[in-house]
């Protein structure tokens, strides 16, 4: 069922997805001082692992130590060039490619070749950049302002929830980064509607489900779809019923999908969890990174490895279909959005209806809207708009 039982106006102007100075705007007012997901413990299996990112044009490096990790900027004090320009690795310290710094957990310098010529240098004076990192089961966040919410404040009542989606039994099937020449509101609003499935995904999702299978939630800083599939009768609910005999799980017939503003989407299926961050790069470009977290049967099975194989040949199949699906069509939709005029319209269904409730959060926190007539919509709530 929706919330809403009328349509909706366009929220945003085009120049939200276009125009630089919005985009500045966007990374400094919500998307710095936000959670975003960059890895999973799978990433850095055994003690001493670290793994280099760039977030927002900051070189990051994550590091394991025991069950903890943390998260530093990807520089060395001493004459700022990157710590490391590899991927991922195994060390005991962190060590500068120049000239050979070496920095422990804290991010503190524990060693400095020819030390004596750097005299005097009080303890503490240089140091690395430390930034938040916190984990909810097996998913690694990172925030990169000093100050602001915990990352259980900032999901909120399905922080637990997401402790049993992402737990260590789950194994890390796939990660698949996408760059796509899109504005990143673009990729996010394309996944909070089923309205285009039909089009677009016709062969991969089909028919976009019915209303009566639908439910919508939206609170102030997330909305979610939940979708029952318990009847439907597919090549695909097919594949969903062998796969659980492989596993040896009984099949639970329902889908959700979870926006947590701004840009971290978390989904679940009965055998499958994926959540993905989408990171603004430019107005026009944005970095798609989806994690795929899979059951692959309980520890001691004689099927484990063959679920592993086969589990995540499928994934990487069925993910990179669906994903050249949509980043074909939200390059043309960011098109559109780029021209100098524009037709009447505007309009967002109730079956859309997320999406007007994601662009009044953006029109919250910039402070920038388009007015519908005399319409007023400044007031982030629905109650007008709700069934009866």
């Amino acid at each position: 069922m929706f919330v809403s039982k009328e349509h909706h106006p366009q929220v945003l102007p085009r120049q939200a997805y276009v125009d630089p100075e919005f985009f500045k705007n966007e990374i400094e007012t919500f998307m710095m001082p936000s959670w975003h997901c960059v890895a999973t413990m799978a990433e850095l299996p055994k003690n001493g692992s670290y793994l280099t990112l760039e977030l927002f044009e900051r070189p990051i490096i994550l590091w394991r130590k025991e069950e903890e990790v943390v998260g530093f900027l990807n520089v060395c004090p001493h004459r700022f060039a990157k710590l490391t320009s590899k991927d991922c690795g195994v060390c005991e310290r962190l060590h500068c490619q120049y000239h050979g710094w070496e920095f422990d957990e804290t991010g503190n310098v524990r060693k400095i070749p020819d030390a004596k010529t750097f005299r005097p240098l009080a303890q503490g004076m240089l140091g690395l950049k430390q930034y938040r990192v916190e984990r909810c089961g097996e998913l690694i966040f990172v925030n990169l302002s000093e100050e602001g919410p915990s990352l259980q404040e900032f999901i909120g009542e399905k922080f637990a929830m997401y402790q049993e989606w992402f737990s260590p039994q789950m194994h890390t099937a796939i990660t698949m980064t996408r760059t796509i020449n899109a504005n990143w509101k673009c990729l996010v609003e394309n996944a909070l509607e089923s309205y285009h499935t039909t089009t677009v995904h016709p062969q991969t999702f089909g028919e976009a489900p019915a209303e009566k299978d639908m439910r919508h939630t939206l609170e102030e800083n997330w909305t979610s779809m939940f979708v029952d599939y318990s009847e439907e009768r597919s090549f695909r609910a097919a594949l969903d019923k062998f796969g659980h005999f492989m596993v040896g799980r009984k099949p639970e017939g329902s889908y959700e999908h979870v926006l947590h503003y701004p840009n971290v989407m978390m989904a679940r299926l009965s055998l499958y969890r994926w959540i993905e961050c989408v990171i603004p790069v430019t107005p026009s470009q944005s970095l798609s990174v989806v994690r795929l977290l899979c059951h692959i049967g309980e520890p001691g099975q004689i099927r484990r490895a063959w679920n592993r194989f086969f589990v995540s040949k499928w994934a990487n199949d069925f993910l990179s279909k669906v994903g050249a699906e949509d980043a074909k069509v939200v390059v043309q939709v960011h098109a559109g959005l780029s021209a100098p005029e524009e037709p009447m319209g505007g309009l967002i269904s109730t079956r859309e209806e997320r999406i007007f409730h994601f662009q009044k959060y953006v029109e919250r926190e910039t402070g920038s809207g388009t007015p519908d007539g005399d319409r007023e919509y400044s007031k982030f709530d629905f109650q007008e708009t709700q069934h009866d």
